[in-house]
């Protein structure tokens, strides 16, 4: 049976930011402010396990981890037309990172799906996702982020 670590997770993403956006995720010690809007992006994986990883995080937060992989100023038009991709490949990245964890040997191959997302436009969806079961929330650079990776198998 899998046992996986409940850090596991942080950690790919951790090691993924900072690498690709020069980012540091840290557990929250203040309150964060709730996000008005923003995206939730996720991709399932399919191998010796199968299962999700998402991520959540609002505006302000996707325009500066965008900013900071194009070496661009937040405001530039590229990273505001960007971000949402620029986020999904943070976690595209997360689950390379993350899915050679889960694997038994290096010959362990993973099926994974193209990144996808959907916007929100209000701070209760924020709240009811992380009220949900497996989700943490970090603080990345005074911005929230929320993950789970959930594992059907």
């Amino acid at each position: 049976m899998l046992k996986i670590s409940e850090n596991i997770m942080q950690e790919s993403l951790s090691e993924a930011l900072e690498t690709m956006a020069f980012m540091m995720a840290m557990p929250i010690e203040d309150d964060l402010p709730v996000p008005e809007q923003g995206t939730m992006v996720w991709m399932d994986f399919a191998g010796r396990v199968s299962g999700r990883v998402e991520l959540l995080a609002g505006a302000e937060f996707i325009e500066m981890a965008a900013a900071n992989i194009m070496g661009a100023d937040p405001d530039d038009d590229l990273v505001q037309s960007k971000g949402v991709d620029a986020f999904k490949e943070i976690l595209n990245t997360t689950c390379g990172v993350l899915l050679p964890k889960l694997a038994d040997s290096p010959s362990d191959v993973f099926d994974v799906t193209v990144p996808e997302s959907e916007d929100f436009s209000d701070s209760q969806r924020w709240t009811d996702y992380i009220d949900q079961n497996g989700v943490a929330v970090l603080d990345v650079d005074g911005f929230p982020l929320a993950l789970r990776m959930t594992i059907s198998s």
